[in-house]
């Protein structure tokens, strides 16, 4: 059994994705150009140089027992021995060479899993309630819903090009234990005069800047899901930031749109969708039921421990006789020989028996009574928290700066530092099963502070000029409240290495007082925020670095916590990173420019900086240079000559073209009033990626050309693509249209098969019009005209 459908075009993605290893290695490939490339891929470098990291999709958290044993022995032969499981209910594969990125790809469609959408620009992986379809009081199963969407979406080529990465989510009930009110787009389940259906929230989100999602609809028919998923998508796409990643995510938009205008946009797009007759998902069925013959002979278990556990992981389902198992993965990583085991007794209950949750645990379900016995013997070969309070396997936590180039504090030696600090403290952790703490290495969420009863973040603390981990402290998260989802607040902050004290004095505290409240979130309301803070005063003062250099080490760190030598993050695989690296490039330039004394020196400076203020807009005209000489000749003719660049800086060109680099030192302050400008025009850019001279010349000229009646309508410009794999043709085409004036036409070429299947119908997904295609030979010339 395949949970979901991969597009047939993915092994020719996977041939180009090779094809650009092969010329990185051989150095006539940048290292940002192919990062822009295998981050769609969800391939992501790690903080150790030269390492990497595969996401492999899984939506809802399914994964079958043969396709997890798969998963364990792909990462044993070409990644580290441990999988990681996600808050994005996903299993990722770390320490994967260079060499390795393909044939772990292609070990994965071997088995019906992808990694494609795992990272940039994308639609993620889309998640559903992990006990969907056998929960005591769920609406109905979500599980198809979010399998449908997957499978539709992913064989789209417009999901693989968006303004930032979009998150979307299912959840069973009002409980919303698939967050998915605080996702780019959730579905929460509903039945309205008997009919299933969806409350539908858009644009939340958490991160640096979080916001809940916003009400869209009150409820649609579950045969709208599409409709609704595609119009937001379009519009993400139409009008989302491309130019600052920092604030290109959905919310941004909402929030520089406001309701109003963002609600008048989507119905405009939901509308367009409609009349289109799209299809709606198709469907598949996840039976929860018992098997008929089991090759396996109940346990005997009968110990005070068996019972325990069962209180404390084990679920009754809705289906009678049968249970949900949940088992705890310490910081969701699970040893490949531990997994390996885990599957191969996990068959023995069928396909559709895996979920990973939210927690970066996994759920087993489908178990009759009489093989609780056996599973609990299992579990504890597979993880030693299996005799833990439930408290400690379901606390969520980040990679953190080990593993991750954005942390900033070592979140997952934290999180050990903590468990071993509450298993010896005595405290009844049992009494806290319903609480939910979590831990982020920095201010990105991954580990989802802002959903957490107590949660912390990393940042940076300062004492004496020296700096050493610490967290904020936030609290009270509410989730699946009928008024709508709030995020935990912040209300203080403690070191790194007084955290695990805190929580243990904290949690010894509110056990005292947990029965005369009704929830926790009452408990804070009247007195326990205070509390936090009194609690932290007493921690605020830290010793001095010579009297205790412990404070100035992370947990688990061997070197004086520091922030110098920490890589930039790859949150972002968008194309807008190449203008961002030369610009980011040219300041640095700028600044050795007056360091340098030798004129030899300076002038190689000068020449570069030239260079890459001629590269770093080409890209929004569709044009990939291959040598410096083109480089200067395209940017003289798509941007001095259509004068978006003040003709006068033809000269520095000219001068950095002719090779006599020697005399940009008598040019210098031309050559860097040249970069100014270019960074002043990038600047300028709008959404749509129009400069703003391009914008006023438009307003300025009227109307429709036309044509004798008959004659087919010549384009105004004419792309030839052939050659060029999917997804990029199609963002080349995009970038090309964005560039036009509506109603006039564009003709690109393109090879047969996928780029002629998939382009055409992607453009027309966007609303343009393809006016003929035509096949020429061995290629196809398709005229557009641009409607959107």
């Amino acid at each position: 059994m395949n949970v979901y459908q991969i597009p047939e075009t993915l092994p020719k993605e996977i041939d180009h994705l090779e094809n650009l290893i092969g010329k990185f290695q051989q150095g006539t490939l940048n290292e940002t150009e192919l990062k822009a490339n295998r981050v769609p891929f969800g391939v992501y470098e790690q903080r150790q140089k030269g390492t990497y990291m595969v996401r492999v999709r899984c939506p809802g958290g399914i994964i079958t027992p043969q396709q997890l044993k798969a998963v364990a022995e792909i990462s044993g032969k070409f990644g580290s021995r441990n999988l990681h499981i996600t808050t994005r209910q996903e299993i990722q594969i770390h320490d994967v060479d260079l060499n390795g990125i393909v044939p772990v790809i292609r070990s994965l469609y071997d088995v019906g899993l992808s990694s494609r959408g795992g990272g940039g620009n994308t639609i993620r992986n889309i998640m559903a309630s992990w006990d969907s379809g056998i929960a005591h009081g769920e609406i109905f199963d979500v599980t198809p819903y979010a399998v449908a969407l997957t499978e539709r979406f992913i064989a789209e080529s417009d999901s693989w090009t968006l303004p930032r990465k979009f998150k979307i989510s299912f959840s069973n009930s009002k409980q919303d234990n698939a967050f998915a009110a605080v996702n780019d787009l959730g579905f929460i389940a509903e039945i309205r005069g008997g009919k299933p259906g969806f409350r539908v929230y858009v644009a939340g989100g958490m991160g640096r800047s979080p916001q809940v999602g916003q009400l869209l609809h009150d409820f649609i028919p579950d045969g709208e899901v599409y409709l609704v998923a595609r119009a937001v998508k379009v519009l993400f796409d139409k009008y989302g930031n491309r130019k600052n990643r920092h604030t290109a995510r959905l919310r941004f938009l909402w929030q520089k749109l406001g309701r109003e205008k963002f609600i008048q946009l989507y119905q405009k797009e939901f509308a367009e969708a409609k009349n289109r007759k799209l299809q709606p998902l198709k469907l598949k069925e996840f039976e929860n039921r018992a098997r008929e013959h089991y090759d396996l002979r109940p346990a005997d278990e009968k110990t005070p421990e068996f019972e325990l556990w069962k209180k404390r992981y084990v679920r009754s389902q809705k289906q009678p006789g049968l249970y949900a198992v949940i088992i705890p993965i310490q910081l969701g990583i699970l040893g490949v020989n531990e997994a390996i085991v885990f599957a191969e007794f996990a068959k023995h209950f069928g396909d559709n028996v895996i979920r990973f949750t939210p927690q970066q645990n996994i759920s087993l379900r489908n178990i009759p009574e009489e093989y609780l016995g056996n599973v609990y013997r299992n579990v504890r070969r597979v993880t030693h928290l299996a005799d833990q309070p439930f408290l400690l396997g379901n606390t969520i936590v980040c990679a953190g700066a080990s593993t991750c180039q954005l942390g900033i504090c070592r979140s997952r030696d934290a999180l050990t530092a903590l468990t071993k600090k509450l298993t010896d403290s005595g405290i009844d952790l049992d009494a806290f099963a319903d609480m939910k703490v979590n831990i982020s290495g920095c201010s990105n969420a991954c580990g989802q502070h802002f959903l957490a009863d107590l949660g912390f973040y990393g940042k940076v603390g300062r004492k004496n000029h020296i700096s050493y981990p610490a967290y904020n402290i936030v609290v009270g998260a509410e989730i699946g409240k009928e008024e709508g989802a709030r995020f935990a607040e912040k209300v203080e902050e403690i070191s790194a290495r007084n955290l695990p004290e805190f929580v243990a004095e904290f949690l010894a505290g509110y056990g005292e007082k947990k029965d005369s409240y009704d929830s926790f979130t009452s408990f804070l309301q009247n007195g326990g925020a205070e509390e936090v803070r009194s609690i932290c005063q007493r921690y605020r003062p830290i010793p001095d670095f010579d009297e205790d250099k412990n404070y100035y080490f992370d947990w688990g760190a061997r070197e004086v916590f520091s922030l110098a030598g920490r890589g930039q993050g790859e949150c972002s695989a968008g194309l807008f990173d190449l203008i961002e690296m030369d610009l980011s490039e040219i300041t640095e330039l700028k600044k050795q420019l007056g360091e340098v004394a030798e004129e030899e020196n300076r002038a190689e400076i000068l020449y570069r900086i030239t260079l890459l203020s001629s590269r770093m807009l080409l890209i929004t005209r569709g044009i990939e240079a291959s040598s410096d000489d083109e480089v200067f000749d395209a940017f003289a003719r798509h941007f001095i000559q259509a004068k978006l660049i003040d003709s006068r800086f033809g000269s520095v060109i000219e001068t950095a073209k002719s090779g006599k680099r020697a005399r940009l030192t008598a040019i210098r302050q031309e050559a860097l009033d040249l970069a100014e400008a270019v960074e002043a025009l990038y600047h300028s850019m709008d959404d749509s990626l129009r400069f703003n001279t391009e914008i006023e010349e438009e307003k300025g000229e009227q109307g429709d050309e036309t044509t004798a009646a008959g004659q087919e309508e010549k384009p105004h410009l004419i792309r030839d693509y052939r050659g060029v794999s999917c997804p990029m043709n199609f963002v080349k085409t995009k970038l090309d249209l964005s560039m036009m004036r509506k109603d006039q036409i564009l003709e690109v070429l393109l090879d047969d098969g996928s780029p002629i299947e998939n382009v055409p119908r992607s453009v027309a997904n966007e609303g343009h019009e393809i006016l003929r295609q035509k096949k020429i030979g061995q290629y196809w010339s398709v005229l557009i005209r641009k409607k959107a």
